[in-house]
Order: structure tokens, then C-alpha cells, then sequence
């Protein structure tokens, strides 16, 4: 008799300590839920702020300013996806080809659907003369805008001087003289599509 009251007492405990174990772990399982769902070490309203007080700075050529200014943005909040975008313009226009290509990469994780990272992507590649990946970063980025004019000059002229002669630059080309509003591109592309007409196509 002793010995099964023994048992049912030890029996009990261990129900006890599971039951308590689940319940501890639920609590903690929904304290870790909710830090993940608000992190207080991000601020979004302060990393927005920062980033279009770097994009002033950066159209009056301030790069250093303007660096300052995006990387409180991006201590501020470092998914800030326009925040990484213009610190990598900034880095190009300083010519540190590699820190751009890294900015613009992270961007394009956090702004996927956007078709200015892959083209300022593009931007880098061509300035190191990478003249496929160029062409194939300005191809992202006219299949997410296909009417990007920026985007779509951009692809043509990589394409034209990586010695693209096919039907499908002629009717790139035909396409912005049709939508572009820009003068000195505008008579880029008349030219050059005069020029690749005289040709038979190629490639």
C-alpha cells in the first residue's frame, strides 16, 4: 500500500513539473513573439527623417553631410531600404565602386519590387566596364517599370556598347524616341539607331 501511494505522489509531481515546464515556455515563447513583433532599437520615423535630410545634402553635392545623415538613418532603423539606396549613390559619386554595388544589392532585398536599385546597380557594373552585368541589372529593372525611361536608356546604351546589333536594341531605341523627353539622350538615340540601321543585324 505504501509503495503505491509512493507512486501516485512521484506520479503527480512529474505531472506537476511538466505542466509547469509548458507554461513557463509559453510565456517565454510569447515574450520572444513580441520582441520580434516591435523592436524597440528600430526607429522608422527617425530614419525616414534622417534619409530625406540626406537627399537635400546629396543634391548639393554635401556627400559627406549626406553620408553622416544616412548612417543615422540606418542606426536609426538598418531596414531602411531608401536609406541603403542613397548611401549607395553617394558612395558612387565618391567613386567607391564596391561600397555602391553593396548598398544597392541590400536595397534591392529590402525594396524588391522597386526598379531604382537594380538600375543604380547597373551604374556601378557599367562604370567598372562589366558590361553584361550592367545590361542584366538595367534588364531588372525595366521588367519591374517597363516604362522607365531612365531604365530603359540606360539598358540600350549598355547593350550598344557591349556591340548589341539585333532587332531587339533597334526596337529598345524605337521605344524612348518615342517616350523621352530628354534632349541630349534624345539625340543619342536617333543617332544611334540611324546607325544601327545601315547595318545588317548582328548578335
Amino acid at each position: 500500500m505504501q509503495s503505491r501511494a509512493l507512486i501516485r505522489i512521484v506520479f503527480c509531481v512529474v505531472i506537476f513539473i511538466m505542466v509547469s515546464g509548458c507554461a513557463s515556455r509559453a510565456k517565454s515563447d510569447a515574450g520572444a513573439y513580441e520582441t520580434i513583433g516591435k523592436d524597440p532599437r528600430r526607429d522608422a520615423d527617425l530614419a525616414r527623417q534622417e534619409n530625406a535630410r540626406a537627399v537635400v545634402l546629396l543634391d548639393a553635392g554635401e556627400y559627406e553631410k549626406a553620408q553622416a545623415a544616412l548612417k543615422s538613418a540606418l542606426a536609426a532603423d538598418v531596414m531602411c531600404g531608401p536609406a541603403h539606396n542613397n548611401l549607395g549613390k553617394v558612395y558612387f559619386r565618391q567613386k567607391k565602386l564596391y561600397l555602391a554595388a553593396w548598398e544597392f544589392q541590400y536595397a534591392m532585398k529590402l525594396m524588391p519590387n522597386q526598379a531604382e536599385p537594380p538600375n543604380n546597380l547597373g551604374l556601378v557594373f557599367e562604370a567598372a566596364g562589366k558590361l553584361d552585368d550592367a545590361a542584366e541589372s538595367y534588364g531588372k529593372a525595366v521588367a519591374l517599370e517597363p516604362e522607365n525611361v531612365a531604365a530603359m536608356g540606360n539598358l540600350a546604351r549598355a547593350r550598344v556598347r557591349r556591340g548589341d546589333r539585333d532587332d531587339s536594341v533597334r526596337t529598345l531605341l524605337q521605344k524612348l524616341i518615342g517616350r523621352d523627353d530628354r534632349t541630349d539622350w534624345l539625340a543619342w538615340e536617333r543617332e544611334t539607331l540611324a546607325r544601327l540601321q545601315a547595318r545588317p543585324a548582328e548578335r
